[in-house]
């Protein structure tokens, strides 16, 4: 049996009939793997229409509804308690400034140790204090600056207070290098 179409195109019968069992098979194989996919399907889809212990669709759906007002109700509370969280770091300290300094030394060549030194705490909106601490042979003293806005309109405040200020002032910055010290003086934090 001799076909116009085989010989035009140079193929022999026996070829041609292997190369169609070979695709009758994978088509075979993919058909199986189709149907196996198909039947989980099939199932999950019953399981669900049925709901578990016969339970109808209906309630499964409005038992989901429930949950999700739940859960919005709950998101408020988190919404109102993340608000007072909020306000409350924003009135937190978080900008400090710390210098520390030797009161005993007058001129620079006798070193007291770098007992003294200024504090300066801020919150977001730069207000805060300064508490300086003045430690000398005749004693310790301790003062204390208010400051609003990143100002203190109280009292003029000394050299090494307006070092701590400004670092506070700019917390997470790197101060130019004429801020770092007092007249070549070492900053220590």
């Amino acid at each position: 049996m001799d076909s116009r179409i085989l010989e035009f195109f140079n193929v022999k019968l026996d070829m041609f009939i292997i190369f169609i069992c070979m695709v009758f098979v994978v088509m075979a194989i993919t058909l199986f793997f189709l149907l196996l996919d198909y039947l989980k399907i099939r199932k999950k889809y019953v399981e669900f229409m049925t709901g578990e212990s016969g339970k109808s669709l209906e309630y499964t759906i409005y038992k989901r509804f429930r949950e999700i007002d739940e859960l919005k109700d709950g998101q408020k509370d988190n919404d109102s308690q993340i608000e007072i969280i909020y306000n409350l770091v924003r009135k937190s300290y978080n900008k400090i400034g710390i210098y520390r300094y030797d009161a005993f030394s007058i001129d620079r060549n006798v070193n007291g140790g770098s007992l003294s030194f200024a504090l300066t705490m801020l919150n977001s909106e730069n207000n805060g204090f300064i508490v300086n601490t003045i430690h000398n042979r005749a004693g310790c003293y301790v003062y204390m600056k208010e400051i609003r806005n990143g100002v203190c309109e109280n009292a003029p405040l000394a050299q090494e207070e307006e070092i701590s200020l400004n670092m506070a002032l700019n917390y997470g910055q790197k101060l130019p290098e004429e801020q770092n010290g007092l007249d070549g003086q070492e900053e220590n934090e």
